[in-house]
């Protein structure tokens, strides 16, 4: 899942399935017999917080 950072806008943009993409991963969580779902929010908080551990890098500079 690619999330963006839009420093001029000073929004986080979110590929237009994000929210599908949460809402499955919920339901298998929810078929599973867990409580516990994942919050929008947190899960971008949590991969931004893991990926700030790393230096930046140029998208060109990407393996593929």
């Amino acid at each position: 899942m690619r999330i963006t950072i839009d420093t001029e806008r000073e929004r986080i943009i979110v590929s237009d399935s994000f929210f599908n993409q949460i809402d499955k991963m919920n339901k298998v969580l929810s078929e599973n017999g867990t409580d516990k779902k994942i919050d929008y929010v947190q899960y971008i908080k949590d991969a931004f917080n893991k990926a700030i551990e790393n230096a930046p890098i140029r998208k060109s500079d990407l393996k593929r």
